[in-house]
């Protein structure tokens, strides 16, 4: 039996994800299952989902995944590197994925998995070029990108070097090839398959197209969010037709009852504060904060003046732009920084150790049966079973992360604290998905 796993975020739900699990299925088969790898609480990007990870899972769900899987923390709000190996191995420990289904901007899967096999990140020229390009001050991404093109390039493989760099000039291509070199690292027998990417742009934030990005979308969401009041009435029409139905269903629901959707700059405040309270031997300690990253943030909170609360993101991100260090590195050390995530976290956290399951179609469940006596990691399906395993010191530090970033999204959210002890799996019937071939 086939069993497709997918590597997600769905910040929020769009057609382009449910797009992606209707043609899983017309590859697969009609009755293949499909297992969703999800973020939680916060995203690769180092800033917070803008909705509930429960209501992101059962618009999965009713979409036409059959599982959802939350990715830690420690991997979901992480480089690409990290975050992609975290959620390969998270694939593997089911014992069930048999494909994985990712989609890129790039489709060609023999160029991608040459260049994920051929290139070698421990080798002694791609590691001298990589400190040069960054010693004259690129960011990491355009110096990896660099380096990786002069290691085919040195070795005579001119075409190689070509490829290499338009793959990692593009973000979903990134994390194909990421996925693929996380497969060959754990010696995985999951088969990797491409998807081209349709529609708007990764960073497009115009919903002009009906496969509008999740960028875009969230920009609109934000756009509603003024003065700590949020207005969710007026983005129906705006939204309508950029979302499934279902999903964009569930988002109204939710915010009707009044949970308030999370943005960068719900968080901001609380960032600035804690970076002018910290001296710079402190804020090294955090995940993300090293190579002066934090001299960096205090300098830049430091020059800031005068500014209305609602203008404090986009001062701060005028202050502290830098080619040296890309955006997301600034918001994972941020968000690192405010959850107490440490560099040492990032070095004893090194693969996932738990299976937390968020949610479950009839065939799902299904799944979770053979899970149960075929998965590789202890199966979490509520917060409370983490307190039988603490005896397993990185289990119970992973987990009280994702914990404590529930509870800093929950917060910001409008959520009652501790609200995750009280949530429970989601489980939908055949009756409640949809099924498309």
């Amino acid at each position: 039996m086939n069993v497709v796993g997918i590597v997600a975020e769905y910040n929020p739900f769009h057609n382009g994800h449910e797009y992606q699990i209707r043609r899983a299925r017309e590859l697969y088969g009609p009755d293949t299952p499909v297992v969703a790898v999800m973020s939680g609480y916060f995203v690769q990007r180092g800033e917070p989902a803008v909705a509930d990870k429960w209501i992101r899972a059962e618009a999965a769900l009713r979409c036409g995944a059959d599982l959802v899987i939350e990715i830690p923390f420690t991997f979901a709000c992480a480089s690409a590197e990290r975050f992609a190996l975290g959620a390969i191995r998270l694939l593997q420990a089911t014992g069930v994925v048999t494909d994985l289904y990712f989609g890129s901007e790039c489709d060609d899967l023999a160029l991608l998995c040459c260049v994920a096999e051929e290139y070698d990140e421990e080798d002694p020229v791609y590691i001298s070029s990589l400190r040069e390009y960054l010693r004259e001050g690129k960011s990491y991404a355009k110096a990896r990108e660099l380096a990786v093109g002069d290691f085919f390039r040195r070795s005579g493989r001119e075409e190689l070097a070509k490829a290499s760099s338009q793959i990692m000039s593009m973000p979903n291509s990134i994390l194909a090839l990421e996925y693929l070199i996380a497969l060959r690292k754990i010696g995985s027998t999951i088969r990797p398959t491409a998807l081209l990417r349709e529609g708007a742009g990764y960073n497009e934030c115009s919903l002009d197209s009906p496969f509008a990005s999740a960028t875009g979308i969230r920009s609109a969401i934000d756009r509603r969010l003024k003065d700590g009041v949020f207005r969710a009435s007026e983005l129906v029409g705006e939204l309508r037709g950029k979302l499934p139905d279902t999903s964009l269903a569930l988002l109204l629901a939710d915010w009707q009852k009044g949970t308030r959707p999370v943005m960068p700059r719900s968080l901001i405040g609380d960032q600035i504060m804690a970076i002018r309270a910290r001296a710079p031997e402190e804020l090294e300690k955090y995940a993300y904060m090293s190579d002066n990253v934090c001299r960096r943030l205090r300098n830049a909170v430091g020059r800031i003046r005068d500014t209305e609360p609602g203008m404090m993101l986009n001062a701060f991100r005028e202050e502290s732009d830098t080619r040296r260090f890309a955006p997301t590195r600034i918001f994972r050390a941020m968000t690192s920084m405010l959850v107490g995530q440490t560099e040492k976290d990032l070095t004893d956290l090194s693969e996932p150790r738990y299976l937390r399951v968020l949610g479950f179609s009839d065939r799902g469940r299904n799944l979770l049966r053979i899970m149960r006596k075929s998965a590789g990691l202890p199966l979490i399906d509520k917060a409370s079973d983490f307190l039988a395993y603490g005896g397993d010191a990185s289990l119970t530090r992973m987990a009280e992360l994702d914990l404590i970033s529930a509870d800093l999204w929950g917060l910001k959210a409008g959520l009652r604290y501790g609200a995750e002890f009280e949530r429970t799996v989601v489980r939908l019937t055949a009756s409640e998905t949809k099924r498309r071939s």
